[in-house]
């Protein structure tokens, strides 16, 4: 610009009009793009869409820990990958941002951008010099780097916020280090019981972040191979703070935990999950079909056959609901964003009622579902995992609490049918039909362990224990 305003005038004001000109007809031109939908038909591709949001979304990292699923992820959208094959994933705007408009708009576009050169040549034949040649290259350059590098902006990025908070993410991700280490012990080891995992917790405590109240506190116990355990207590206590931490969710911030006598923190952690089945109270619905929630997280050396998915949802008391889903197994819960617009609101142009029509066919609807039923789900991917894999630990964290009290009792049943081989460990409210059936309850209160024993004793000693039953009793 500087160079522009130096030269002598009328040349000045010829080169200040080439570089208003350009934008100016762009901005009056008629738009050579249409509205549009896309969707696909590739089901490999639908699938690698939800593994992708599988992955990367926060929201289901703590779930995808639990069931050990990061394996499962890694080689399934890879098969996915296969499956598709060389097809080229392109974006569909080129078809539909390249619509033939009225010669004289584009040969005014060029005019502008293209051939100042010749027409300043025309203009001015006798002040053609090699600065004036420069200045115009200079000008011819600057302003087509800047109208492409806008418009791929404009094509590819929602907000100039929305891409700093993208590379961010990014190199956050990147820069992140995990502060749990692994451990180079294999589990099971051969020394581990056949009848389940043994726990021990020495004088723990727990403290997230830079809270001053201590989620559990100078906790020590013991749960021998096989146990059937129940661990009650009020909302609050520590209940679930206790059970994460066998999944190793986080560290203690004192003491130690001991799996089959050695420290917890001596072994894969990606080992020890692989051996728990945990159920928690607030499962999440992951963005895929039925069939492929029930069996997410499973060892891909698992041979899944529809016997065996039907077989996990009767034993979570979830075939009923399950049948009146429009596509049963293969219903969509939480469908990815694979279908999509290009009309921005009538920025380019009338949309057609027949494009509207098309795009709500090819929708697919969020299917709603409700509290229970996310349990009961929940329940047969936890069956799934019990039934076809080598799990030493199972963990049931409040996770019927949605459930009327029958179908409560009958999965809680088919827990307590699967027991074989496996420690228990059951958090429920409603345990008063489960007491006579543990061989240890835990009860818990502010973070601490306060009382430990079967039923009788704990009702024997009148103490927190038997305040809790005696009140469950008199409400039933």
């Amino acid at each position: 610009m500087h160079a522009i305003l130096r030269k002598p005038s009328p040349e000045r004001e010829v080169l200040f009009l080439f570089c208003i000109a350009h934008p100016i007809v762009r901005w009056l031109a008629p738009s050579n793009v249409t509205g549009y939908i896309f969707y696909t038909l590739s089901a490999p591709f639908k699938k690698m869409r939800s593994l992708y949001d599988l992955a990367f979304s926060a929201q289901y990292r703590e779930e995808l820990v639990l069931n050990g699923a990061a394996n499962s992820i890694y080689s399934e959208y890879y098969k996915s990958t296969k499956q598709l094959g060389d097809d080229i994933v392109t974006e569909p705007f080129p078809w539909a941002g390249s619509l033939i408009r009225r010669w004289y708009w584009d040969f005014l576009v060029n005019l502008t951008l293209d051939l100042p050169l010749v027409v300043y040549a025309m203009i001015f034949p006798c002040r053609l010099s090699p600065s004036s040649v420069m200045s115009i290259a200079l000008l011819q350059q600057a302003t087509n780097r800047l109208s492409l590098s806008v418009g791929e902006y404009g094509m590819h990025s929602t907000s100039m916020k929305s891409l700093c908070l993208q590379a961010k993410w990014l190199y956050d991700a990147i820069s992140y280090k995990s502060k749990m280490t692994n451990g180079p012990m294999s589990y099971p080891s051969r020394s581990s019981s056949s009848e389940g995992m043994k726990i021990s917790f020495r004088q723990v405590l727990l403290r997230y972040g830079k809270s001053s109240h201590d989620a559990l506190d100078n906790v020590t116990l013991d749960i021998a191979p096989g146990q059937l355990v129940l661990v009650v207590g009020v909302n609050g206590s520590g209940k679930s703070s206790l059970l994460k931490l066998i999944a190793r969710l986080s560290n203690p911030t004192e003491g130690e935990i001991l799996i089959d006598d050695k420290s917890l923190s001596t072994y894969d952690s990606d080992d020890v999950r692989a051996s728990i089945a945990f159920l928690p109270q607030l499962p999440l619905l992951f963005p895929m079909s039925v069939k492929e929630n029930i069996c997410l997280g499973l060892p891909s050396r698992v041979h899944v056959t529809d016997e065996k998915i039907q077989e996990a949802a009767k034993m979570g008391s979830c075939t009923n609901w399950i049948s009146k889903l429009p596509n049963g197994y293969d219903t969509q819960l939480k469908p990815t964003h694979d279908i999509g617009n290009g009309w921005a609101d009538g920025t380019y142009g009338t949309i057609s009622e027949r494009l509207r029509e098309e795009l709500a066919r090819h929708k697919q609807q969020t299917v709603t579902i409700s509290g229970g039923e996310k349990q009961r789900l929940a329940a047969a991917r936890t069956f799934m995992r019990i039934n076809h894999t080598d799990t030493r630990l199972v963990v049931v964290d409040e996770a019927t609490s949605s459930l009327d009290a029958i179908t409560e009792r009958d999965i809680l049943s088919e827990f307590h049918r699967a027991r074989q081989g496996k420690t228990m460990i059951l958090v429920t409210h409603r345990f008063h039909h489960l007491v006579k059936e543990a061989d240890q309850i835990i009860c818990m209160k502010d973070g601490s362990v306060v009382e430990r024993g079967t039923h009788n004793q704990l009702i024997e000693d009148g103490g927190e224990y038997a305040k809790l039953y005696n009140a469950q009793v008199l409400s039933a």
